[in-house]
């Protein structure tokens, strides 16, 4: 497993939870949604897990985590503001 492919799932998970952020997906499924190896799809799921951009419900399925809420929340309370 090499850093390139580790980098390439992050970034290809990533834009698929962006573009669909209601989408709840388990390891399996997003692997064969993306066509992704085992090892590097484990780290990059990890790696989002612990940055707070995915949850893993108790289900197994991995959903959008509150990190981007806030960031959203944040920007709607400061434009709120602005008016």
């Amino acid at each position: 497993m090499e850093l390139t492919d580790i980098r390439d799932a992050v970034h290809r998970i990533r834009m698929e939870y962006v573009e669909m952020p209601e989408m709840k997906l388990t390891l399996a499924q997003m692997r064969r949604l993306l066509n992704l190896p085992l090892e590097p799809c484990e780290v990059a799921l990890a790696s989002l897990v612990d940055s707070g951009f995915l949850v893993q419900r108790q289900d197994g399925a991995f959903v959008r985590g509150p990190a981007l809420v806030s960031v959203v929340q944040t920007h709607l309370d400061a434009l709120a503001r602005a008016m």
